[in-house]
């Protein structure tokens, strides 16, 4: 059965390289996943670089992840979206990771962290909207499950504003960028979310999105509250990783004070 036309459906799509002997990387495995309009997900890796797949190789691959693997129960009190999120909707549908299904195959992992995160928006959609918070719309339930969650759709992230990747800019975001409002911005949303009880515990400029110069928050899939162990931990030179295994507010003060030191100095070995 031919499952896909393009390889340019896929989604994910993640080449990994891991580094040989001799320094170098090079490309060792491709993987990649593909979900079907009632949200089927299929999922497949080949011993080859992204630029070398075809069709047929990603229709040979590809094979169905169980329902049980990725997608929740949905909870009763869960907010169902009612809302069109086709691409001209503004909305963008966050669904579970699919990109290393083959190292969670068979945990449910992937379905915990999901609905981990839907009941994180739950809760904080419950309290006043922050400006500087991605705006959730509820989740998408199909079979009695999430299968995805519904936010604001934002182009750009922090870090492709301030690393050259310019090409879905809007004129608000590509002129001139007050970087101490952006952190006061950043710093009062973080502060909000620490009047709940919680922490992020994965601030980075790649989750901080861009919306006509106001810098949204996403990602909360480390959001968990203060001293709960941390199944997602940070990410790596925003955090202090080996100690980023408990929410905790100090994580998010490391994190912020090093997006603030690399928006002033403009480099991430500076920050460090």
């Amino acid at each position: 059965m031919q499952l896909v036309a393009s390889v340019r459906e896929l989604r994910p799509l993640t080449e990994w390289s891991p580094i040989q002997d001799d320094g170098q990387q090079k490309p060792s495995r491709t993987t990649f996943g593909f979900v079907t309009n009632d949200y089927c997900a299929y999922f497949g890796q080949a011993a080859v670089g992204k630029w070398e797949l075809t069709t047929k190789m990603v229709n040979d691959c590809l094979k169905r992840v169980p329902d049980d693997d990725i997608y929740p129960r949905a909870p009763a009190h869960i907010t169902v979206a009612s809302i069109a999120t086709d691409s001209s909707s503004g909305l963008f549908v966050k669904g579970p990771k699919l990109s290393r299904y083959d190292e969670l195959e068979g945990t449910g992992i992937a379905s915990e962290l999901l609905l981990h995160e839907a009941e994180t928006l739950e809760r904080l959609a419950h309290h006043k909207q922050h400006p500087n918070i991605i705006r959730y719309h509820g989740c998408i339930v199909e079979r009695d499950r999430i299968v995805g969650i519904v936010l604001d759709r934002h182009p750009v992230t922090l870090q492709q504003r301030f690393t050259g990747d310019t090409e879905n800019l809007s004129p608000d975001d590509a002129g001139m960028f007050d970087k101490d409002l952006c952190i006061k911005k950043i710093k009062s949303a973080v502060e909000h979310i620490h009047s709940l009880g919680l922490a992020h515990n994965d601030l980075n400029p790649s989750n901080i999105m861009l919306n006509q110069g106001e810098p949204i928050i996403i990602d909360f899939g480390s959001c968990q509250p203060f001293g709960k162990a941390l199944v997602s931990a940070g990410t790596p030179g925003w955090v202090d990783v080996d100690c980023c295994t408990t929410s905790a507010l100090r994580n998010d003060e490391v994190a912020l004070d090093r997006i603030r030191t690399w928006l002033r100095e403009g480099t991430f070995e500076s920050a460090m």
